[in-house]
């Protein structure tokens, strides 16, 4: 089997156990990596270093192109009949595209109680799309009307927008109502820019 010697240091390098700086590896690395006048930026003979023949440095760079072909779209490096393509195909796409209906929330639970009434009153447990569509309308027009009785519900009287307008103010439930009943509910909502309801 054969042994191989890694070496320390390249050929040419002054640290090297055959050094010789007459030879053509010295003088080979001492061009290549000794800058008398300063550092350089890039290595000799590297494709970015200014006094490499060809090198690109002349170029602009722009965040996106491609500076060997700037006539391409930036960032997506497509060409103009590329682009021509895909904004035809995306103008046909929106014309034809149609804005989803909003959807009420359900509370799933009652619904499915309703959908079940509606499989044991028809006898059988498969429903048609139509009997399935009139239990979800059945059920909005229940939720819409149980609204309805809610807010008539919550609605504050004069005497209890008074109150909440004073506790609002930083008083506790007691010194409100005690104040409410002193002022009178209407004077204070009046003061406060409040139109009694």
């Amino acid at each position: 089997m054969a042994t191989h010697v890694e070496q320390d240091f390249p050929a040419g390098h002054p640290a090297r156990h055959d050094y010789d700086p007459e030879s053509a590896d010295a003088i080979e690395w001492a061009r290549t990596h000794v800058a008398p006048l300063g550092e350089r930026d890039f290595a000799i003979d590297h494709p970015k270093a200014a006094d490499t023949p060809g090198n690109l440095n002349h170029l602009p760079v722009t965040m996106g192109v491609d500076p060997l072909n700037p006539h391409r779209e930036p960032h997506t490096g497509r060409t103009a009949k590329q682009v021509d393509g895909l904004r035809r195909l995306s103008e046909t796409a929106s014309t034809a595209a149609k804005e989803s209906p909003v959807l009420q929330p359900i509370d799933a639970g009652i619904v499915n109680r309703m959908l079940d009434k509606k499989r044991t009153d028809l006898g059988r447990d498969l429903l048609t799309e139509a009997e399935y569509a009139d239990t979800l309308r059945d059920y909005h027009a229940q939720r819409s009307a149980g609204v309805a009785d809610a807010e008539r519900e919550l609605k504050l009287t004069v005497r209890e927008q008074a109150i909440s307008y004073v506790m609002s103010r930083g008083y506790d439930v007691d010194v409100a109502a005690i104040i409410v009943s002193r002022e009178g509910a209407e004077k204070i909502l009046k003061s406060a820019g409040i139109e009694p309801t």
